[in-house]
């Protein structure tokens, strides 16, 4: 029997990229994956934000409410899958490597958004975090053209 795919909905801004992954795929794999087509499309920035080269510069964020995109987004604490000393799971995140992990399910929207490296080489996000830029479509907006 052939490996389950899901697909998900990476959002930022008004671009929606669709990826068929899968559940157990890793989230390094699966940003390597976004940045690829991204690339592919000749995206080179995104609402005034670079494409970043390397995709460690990617964030993922998970919806906090499934099925109301509109309530925000929390960041998808990943972990890099080190252990410490072996002595035990050391500190364990609320979400895991993969989608599964992470408690995502099939066909559902994953923010993103690209993270500026800081003078000391890490890629980390400002402590003014500018928050997820993510345009979610309504059905008013159509009425207010007419």
């Amino acid at each position: 029997m052939a490996e389950p795919k899901w697909t998900l909905r990476f959002k930022n801004h008004n671009i929606t990229v669709l990826l068929l992954v899968s559940p157990a795929e890793p989230f390094d794999s699966i940003k390597a994956t976004l940045l690829k087509a991204l690339q592919i499309r000749g995206i080179k920035e995104i609402n005034g934000k670079p494409v970043p080269d390397d995709a460690a510069g990617i964030e993922l964020g998970a919806p906090l409410e499934r099925n109301n995109l509109e309530k925000g987004w929390q960041p998808l604490a990943i972990s890099d899958g080190k252990t410490d000393d072996g002595a035990g799971k050391g500190k364990s995140s609320v979400f895991n490597s993969s989608p599964q992990g992470a408690d995502l399910r099939d066909a559902q929207a994953v923010a993103f958004r690209f993270r500026t490296p800081m003078e000391d080489g890490d890629l980390e996000m400002d402590l003014d975090d500018p928050g997820w830029d993510v345009l979610i479509p309504s059905y008013d907006d159509a009425d207010e053209d007419e």
